[in-house]
């Protein structure tokens, strides 16, 4: 037994060091490459192309001998599968340090990088990708977590026989990144059935009409960076409904408790002040995202997009209002201003957000008054304008 799996490890072997494969395979193979190398070939030497086609090609030519080879020898001993196929993955294993030591001695880290994702359907940055979408304030650990195992997946997936044996590879892997993110409290059906909602752009959702009229205004060129931004906004919106939906239900449980009237003004009170604090956590952590996507300009036009222009137009109606307004004064009717937009972008509705604007401008009011301004003379002087 010793000496025919020792014929059966040095006939894999000889297969990939000769390249005595299957003339059509062999063709096949060097089209594979073409495309392989054709997606780095802008970063190459022109002299290097056809080295490192021929390169892939044979590695996949190589690999298809010994699957080959390896199903032949199952098919004459079923009751050696366990050895066989272990014999087998020692002769791939070794074969894929062989190649990538090939690979890296001429090409840069990128390069082979693009390499390895052109033999494996790009399924390392697709995936990655759509964990991004997915689990958008998912941590640095956790998305290094994921790139790690889509990594290790493709290590396997590359010497993969077939498109089958390939996924494969990836969904074991894919399996460990779900358990991992099981264990730090995220439930993937219902984050991919919300993200499924969010790549639904023909629904009429508020996250959707809203996110997609701000995404309108920022008329972002690079697609990636568009989608991330259109995703982000989709997924506030979705946030700020979630926390609305249990207001409403803590609301009116307290109304069916049947508490005496000050019980009731305390318990509401506090449902108040809950929501508002998660709404204020959700809209800082989504800025903070978006602040790594966009500059401040585009900030500020997404802030007042949201917030359907009530900023800019509460300070034109104030220089409208005062011409002789000072840079201080006018400095500090920004702030309230700017104030009342943060607490309007926690709103759904125009009713509400009318209702913050018309606070912080009674504030800027106020301060006006004090610092000498009248504004009811300024009023009639305006309605004479």
């Amino acid at each position: 037994m010793k000496q025919k799996l020792l014929a059966l490890f040095l006939s894999f072997g000889f297969l990939a060091s000769q390249g005595q494969v299957d003339p059509v395979y062999q063709q096949v193979a060097l089209e594979r490459a073409e495309k392989i190398v054709a997606e780095i070939a802008p970063s190459l030497e022109t002299d290097q192309k056809p080295i490192v086609r021929d390169l892939v090609a044979d590695q996949y030519s190589t690999l298809h001998a010994i699957h080959a080879e390896r199903d032949r020898q199952l098919a004459e001993d079923e009751g050696n599968r366990d050895k066989i196929l272990a014999h087998a993955a020692a002769v791939v294993a070794s074969q894929h340090e062989e190649y990538l030591s090939k690979l890296q001695k001429l090409l840069t880290v990128e390069q082979v990088e693009g390499i390895k994702n052109g033999m494996t359907y790009y399924t390392v940055p697709k995936t990655y990708n759509n964990y991004l979408l997915m689990l958008p304030f998912a941590t640095d650990e956790e998305l290094a977590m994921i790139l790690e195992n889509l990594t290790e997946a493709r290590e396997h997936a590359m010497d993969g026989g077939s498109a089958k044996e390939k996924h494969a590879w990836f969904n074991k892997y894919k399996g460990r990144i779900a358990n991992a993110l099981a264990a730090n409290g995220y439930n993937l059906k219902e984050e991919g059935e919300r993200w499924a909602e969010r790549r639904d752009l023909n629904s009429s959702a508020t996250y959707i009409t809203e996110s997609s009229s701000v995404m309108q205004k920022l008329a972002l060129s690079d697609k990636w960076q568009a989608e991330q931004v259109r995703n982000l906004l989709a997924f506030q919106y979705q946030q700020m409904e979630t926390i609305y939906a249990t207001k409403q239900l803590e609301t009116a449980e307290m109304n069916k408790a049947g508490l005496d009237e000050a019980e009731k003004e305390k318990r509401a009170t506090q449902i108040w002040e809950d929501s508002k604090k998660a709404l204020d956590w959700q809209r800082d952590r989504f800025f903070e995202k978006l602040a790594l996507l966009l500059d401040d300009a585009q900030i500020e036009l997404v802030k007042n997009e949201m917030t359907h222009q009530g900023f800019p137009k509460e300070l034109a109606r104030f220089e409208e209002l005062l011409p002789a307004l000072t840079d201080e004064h006018k400095a500090a009717i920004v702030v309230y201003l700017k104030e009342g937009r943060e607490n309007a972008l926690n709103v759904l509705t125009n009713r509400e957000r009318n209702q913050w604007f018309a606070k912080y401008r009674g504030r800027a009011n106020n301060y006006l008054s004090k610092q000498g301004y009248d504004l009811r003379k300024a009023t009639e002087e305006l309605e004479r304008r």
